[in-house]
């Protein structure tokens, strides 16, 4: 199916269910196959279900935990240092993991097993976000995987610059047990290097950044008293989620993607931990803010695309 063919999507897509939510008409569109049935929201384009047999592994939200499930990270991962960044002279407040999150996308295309969803440049990015750009996500099912693609188009007449990322949070326990029944097992199981989070500001300490061996968590809240646990990633890497009291898992995998982040807030007893891929990364805590020179940066010539992939497997 061409991801560049636009079509009348309510007229092909009868599993669409109106919403509303912050004032907001939320549309959720409904993928399955034999396995696996999904929803995403076309509010920030974001996975609101995951089930298999039944069973809800994608984390449902809750404002006293964290009211999010699993965001679109773009056009900056995590937090910029004071909040903002500097590019062609001028200073642009940025909050957090960007406004990706926050935009309706469209809904170009969708069949039973795939979705395709379009976010483009808009008087409010543009505020923010000095570049013209078009960032498409597709949704595919096959068998008891889901692919998540992405593709940045630069439509700027200048270089562009950008980071994107996934943050979907799954459920803790997976049907029984307690949080410390359960482990994330990082593979290939090698040394990688570890880049220690600021708990108080959200950015890295580049300073300290140091191998570690350890490619297996098993799961307690003090594992994350310090924020996320970040690593590099240069190598094609898959983290699973999996317990002792039985065989629900869920496994991420992807080729090219540089870092990855997990995540359950600390101290509350959240029940869910996030495993996070990511293209780009936060500011670190010595950057001069130059959006140019940021670490881990994407950069895009213009007219072209940029694509990463993940995926998602469910038992």
């Amino acid at each position: 199916m061409s991801i560049f063919r636009t079509v009348e999507t309510r007229q092909r897509i009868p599993r669409l269910i109106l919403e509303k939510r912050k004032g907001v008409k939320m549309t959720t569109t409904k993928l399955s196959n034999d396995v696996l049935s999904i929803e995403i929201q076309d509010f920030g384009a974001e996975l609101h279900s995951i089930k298999k047999d039944d069973v809800e592994y994608l984390w449902q939200g809750d404002p006293d935990f964290w009211a999010r499930q699993a965001p679109v990270l773009f056009p900056i991962v995590g937090k910029l240092k004071n909040g903002s960044y500097t590019y062609d002279n001028e200073t642009f407040k940025l909050g957090g993991h960007g406004f990706a999150r926050d935009q309706v996308f469209k809904l170009l295309e969708s069949e039973a097993d795939e979705a395709i969803f379009e976010l483009r440049t808009s008087r409010e990015t543009r505020a923010v976000y000095p570049f013209d750009f078009r960032l498409r996500i597709t949704y595919k099912l096959i068998g008891n995987q889901l692919t998540v693609k992405w593709e940045v188009k630069n439509l700027d007449d200048q270089e562009m610059y950008f980071g994107i990322g996934a943050h979907p949070a799954f459920n803790v326990p997976l049907e029984n047990g307690t949080f410390e029944d359960y482990r994330l097992t990082i593979s290939p199981a090698k040394s990688r290097q570890y880049i220690p989070l600021n708990p108080a500001t959200g950015v890295l300490d580049l300073s300290q950044k140091h191998a570690v061996d350890q490619n297996d968590f098993t799961l307690t809240r003090e594992l994350f008293k310090d924020d996320a646990l970040v690593f590099e990633t240069p190598e094609a890497t898959e983290v699973c989620l999996s317990s002792t009291v039985n065989d629900r898992s869920v496994k991420i995998s992807w080729e090219d993607m540089p870092f990855v982040g997990l995540w359950s807030p600390y101290p509350a007893e959240a029940p869910f931990v996030c495993i996070e891929p990511w293209c780009g990364i936060a500011d670190d805590q010595n950057t001069d803010g130059d959006l140019t020179t940021k670490f881990g940066i994407n950069t895009l010539a213009h007219g072209k695309k940029f694509k990463a992939s993940y995926i998602i497997t469910i038992n």
